[in-house]
Parts: C-alpha cells; structure tokens; sequence
C-alpha cells in the first residue's frame, strides 16, 4: 500500500498546502480519497496519471473536500486523444446518491464513454485486493473516517471529526493514521480536533505512524499544532502535500 498526501490544507488558500485530498495504491487499484481543490494539479506533480483513477472515495460533502470530483469527471471525458474506457468508482456516505440525482456531481455527461458507478457506505466494502470500513464521526451529518484494509496491513483516513472514543478504537494499532489537526489547544470545537485531542487519539490508539492533516497555515502548524502533539506523542509527523508513505 502507499500513501501519497495531495492536499494536507483546508478551505485557507496557500502555496503551500492544497485542499485535503490523498492519493492511495493498492495492489493495482489506483484510489483518491476526497478531492479538494488542486487535486489534479497535486496530483500531476506526484506523478500519478489521473486517467488512471479507479476509485473516489469521499468522507463527506463539504466543498473542501469535493471541489475537484467535476474535474476530474470532465478531464478523463474530455482529455484530447484519450478515451475513457473502464468504470469509475465514486463512493461516499449515505446522501451521495442524493447529491447526484439533484445534479452536484455531474454524473453521466457527453460524450459519456465510460461509467459512473455510484456507491454509498454504511459500514463496509470489499473489493478483489482490498476491504474498507467505515465508522460515523462527529463533524457533520453525513461525515465518516475511512479504514483501507490488504491483508495485514491497513491505513485510517479520519476525515474532518471531533474527539471520539470509537474512533480510538477504531484506529487501534493501525499502521498510518492520517489524521486531521485543525485547531490549536487554545481553540475549542467539537467537530474539529485541537493538537492536545490528536496527541491523545495517537498514543491511545497505538496507531504505528500517526500523519497530521487539514492543517491551517495561519494557526502556524510548524511553531504551534506540532509541538503541542509532540508533548503527548512524540512521534507524530507534519503532514506537507506530496509526502509519500509506503505501508
């Protein structure tokens, strides 16, 4: 398995975080989880072929998250000299079918030479080469965290999400955590994690890498959000576009 972090952002423009969006291999699946605005540009960079994409999973609807889910429908129908073929997976929590239906993923387009194959996820999936579960979080009404599963291994993907026991055990022992950072200690939320709930996620959970991500630059993730989970767990890693992390 390998991780690719596209957007380690959020809605904040930067140069130097682009809205969240990860690239993941599994066996030969090629697999985007959420899609923030500069994905397919990140994406280039890594050097990863977007007419490659097999699968799109979605934590929920906010736009950060699913900026680019058109764009990346109308690249692969509408590249110059490129004839989209085989199937593309769009995947996300109860009220994606909705949101196709009322026309907000532009779903079966001209000129309409491969197909869209909604899905939505209550609990779990399984594929040929891989298995994901899923587990509700506290952030919106649909929102999830996604655990991507071959063989042994496995990789937890949080999404945007407030402080939960369950999604402690969730992630138990997981080989990555990839995990959402947002908000230093000194502000609150319950939809959103604070450094010192990141650390504490971290070590209970036992995860084996722990990655920061939905990161703003204004709450200064190097000077601030780091060094407060770094005082529960020491091991934590600053998530940065484009970092790679093979599982």
């Amino acid at each position: 398995m390998k991780l690719i972090t596209l957007g380690t952002g959020t809605y904040e423009p930067s140069l130097e975080r682009s809205s969240p969006a990860n690239f993941l291999k599994i066996k030969n699946k090629n697999i985007l989880v959420d899609c923030g605005a500069g994905t397919l540009r990140r994406l280039t960079e890594a050097g990863q072929d977007y007419k490659e994409i097999d699968f799109i999973f979605l934590t929920h609807f906010h736009d950060d998250h699913i900026a680019e889910v058109n764009s990346i429908i109308a690249a692969l129908s509408w590249t110059p000299n490129f004839t989209r073929k085989k199937e593309l997976f769009l995947i996300g929590p109860v009220g994606l079918k909705e949101r196709c239906d009322s026309g907000i993923f532009k779903i079966g387009t001209e000129p309409n030479t491969f197909e869209v194959k909604i899905k939505e996820i209550e609990k779990e999936l399984r594929f040929d080469d891989f298995k994901i579960e899923t587990i509700k979080t506290i952030h919106s009404l649909e929102s999830v965290a996604y655990k991507f599963s071959e063989k042994t291994k496995n990789i937890v993907i949080t999404g945007d999400c407030g402080y939960d026991e369950l999604l402690i055990k969730f992630a138990n022992k997981t080989d990555l955590l990839l995990i959402e950072c947002t908000l230093p200690n000194k502000i609150k939320s319950h939809r959103h994690l604070s450094s010192r709930q990141c650390g504490e996620i971290a070590k209970e959970s036992k995860a084996k890498k722990v990655v920061l991500t939905h990161l703003y630059q204004s709450h200064l993730p190097e000077k601030v959000i780091l060094p407060e989970v770094r005082k529960i767990f020491l091991e934590a890693i600053l998530g940065e576009d484009l970092m790679t992390f093979d599982i």
